[in-house]
């Protein structure tokens, strides 16, 4: 029976072989598409990735625009503030000539009302001695007029 058995099991396991062989290649087939959607899922995102890296590259390049139009603007504010505290510095040297003027007008003002106070001085003075002498002119004046009167008096 064993024997019998054993026969009657071979035949089914000859015939059981074939049958699995074609399993084999469906599993081999199975993987090579599983490998197949595995690639085009790669491929997919390689591309997916290129595309990334392409838009990336385009905000790349926007943010080198902008920083070198910042430094730009940067180079012209610089620029401008420079100008502009050149001309701050000249105003300043302006004003220190104002006030080194102002100050030299201030002192000839006080030296010509020095001037005024002599004058007036001097013309108090000069009054007073032409006083004086119209006051000595008019006596001899009158002395002159009674000696001619008195001569031929």
């Amino acid at each position: 029976m064993l024997a019998l058995a054993a026969a009657v099991c071979a035949p089914s396991q000859a015939a059981a072989e074939p049958a699995k062989r074609p399993p084999k290649k469906e599993a081999k087939a199975a993987k090579a598409y599983a490998v197949s959607q595995d690639l085009n899922a790669v491929i997919e995102a390689q591309r997916s990735l290129a595309a990334d890296i392409s838009q990336l590259r385009d905000q790349l390049n926007a943010v080198q625009q902008g920083v070198g139009e910042g430094r730009d603007e940067v180079r012209q504010n610089r620029d401008l503030l420079q100008t502009t505290l050149e001309q701050i510095k000249g105003m300043r040297e302006e004003v220190r000539g104002l006030y080194v003027e102002s100050s030299g007008l201030k002192s000839d003002i006080a030296q010509a009302g020095k001037q005024v106070e002599g004058l007036d001085a001097s013309l108090g003075n000069f009054r007073l001695s032409s006083g004086i002498v119209v006051a000595v002119v008019i006596v001899l004046q009158v002395v002159l007029v009674g000696l001619m009167f008195r001569g031929r008096g």
